[in-house]
């Protein structure tokens, strides 16, 4: 059996999966697809991935080529940013599971004048259905899940560490007593020196959280009516915060749930619909709409990992009276597509 089947039959592999996911492939292609993708773990991720993404694009045109052509372009300008940062081999590696973890590098130079010596600062993305991983130059290590950014200078000085995220992101932060370590947010600021824990910081919304998994970490939180507080987190511990209001929640729980898209995992222990549903939105890039207050409050426990976006709503309704809809995009004035949305609502009422 070939070892890489993917670079020897990228293109046919390709359009084998868009034919499948268009609904358009014959018996003997999805037999000779199935052979592809049993062929090997790389192939099978390279499935995956490049039905989520496919699944939960907001640009996907009319035509299944052009549309083909915008995956496998989003493909190539990541793999294009990511030479200037490997050597040649790692891009071969790349190149052979290219929606693994597809970042979006944006390196830009903005300058910091400090006593005649010039910081470059550097910025790096994550697109929407991806994840991102990143080496800070302190030998930190970050994910960044989803929808997520963070800056960084490219040397560390003062005696500090400090990075400014949006978003999401899970940090294995390189132990230093003498150098603290500070994740800094709107809402929120996280000082460690040397730990493990995740942190979420969406713009668009009020809640922001930390998961310690591994140390110790001082949360200081602010909200809205300039109200500071400090909180020291143990292991196993999750803090959430609501910038509006300042309530702060700190829980001992199955933190793992928290950072388990860093695997390619979605994670729920006891969880709302509501929150489900959040989580859901981000993983797939999406918008979910869920009708009822009773609805949301439906709880699960779950872990998913690698289905499609209809294969986790049947999966979460075989277990609660509830049903869903998916409305069709919309073409913006721009010629793009607006994001798909997914309506959950009671089977037992009528919904307009």
């Amino acid at each position: 059996m070939n070892d890489n089947p993917i670079i020897e039959s990228t293109d046919r592999f390709d359009q084998l999966i868009v034919r499948y996911l268009d609904g358009r492939a014959e018996n003997e292609e999805i037999k000779e697809l199935e052979t592809l993708v049993q062929a090997s773990c790389e192939n099978r991720d390279y499935f995956n991935k490049f039905r989520n993404i496919w699944e939960s694009s907001t640009r996907l045109p009319v035509t299944s080529e052009t549309a083909l052509q915008t995956v496998l372009g989003k493909i190539r300008h990541t793999t294009f940013r990511k030479r200037f940062f490997t050597s040649l081999q790692k891009v071969a590696a790349i190149l052979l599971i290219p929606l693994l973890f597809s970042t979006a590098w944006l390196v830009y130079a903005n300058y910091i004048k400090r006593d005649d010596t010039f910081i470059s600062n550097k910025s790096l993305s994550a697109a929407f259905g991806t994840i991102a991983t990143v080496d800070l130059p302190d030998g930190t290590k970050v994910w960044l899940n989803s929808g997520s950014s963070i800056s960084y200078p490219e040397t560390f000085t003062d005696n500090v560490r400090s990075v400014n995220l949006s978003g999401e992101a899970y940090f294995e932060v390189k132990s230093d007593q003498y150098h603290p370590f500070y994740v800094k947010t709107d809402g929120l600021v996280v000082k460690a020196t040397g730990t493990k824990f995740s942190v979420m910081a969406y713009e668009k919304s009020a809640i922001r959280s930390v998961a310690l998994a591994e140390g110790k970490v001082a949360v200081k939180t602010e909200n809205s009516r300039n109200n500071e507080q400090i909180i020291y987190l143990k292991p196993s511990q999750s803090l959430k915060f609501n910038c509006t209001n300042g309530r702060t929640d700190v829980l001992n729980e199955d933190i793992y749930k928290h950072f388990a898209w860093k695997d390619g995992k979605m994670v729920f222990r006891n969880d709302p619909l509501g929150e489900v549903a959040n989580r859901i939105s981000l993983q797939y890039n999406v918008d979910v709409e869920v009708r009822g207050e009773h609805v949301k409050q439906y709880r699960y426990y779950a872990t998913f990992q690698n289905e499609s976006l209809r294969e986790v709503f049947d999966l979460l309704k075989i277990s609660s009276p509830f049903d869903y809809r998916i409305e069709n995009q919309r073409v913006l004035p721009d010629g793009t597509f607006s994001r798909k949305k997914i309506i959950i609502y009671p089977i037992n009422k009528k919904t307009n």
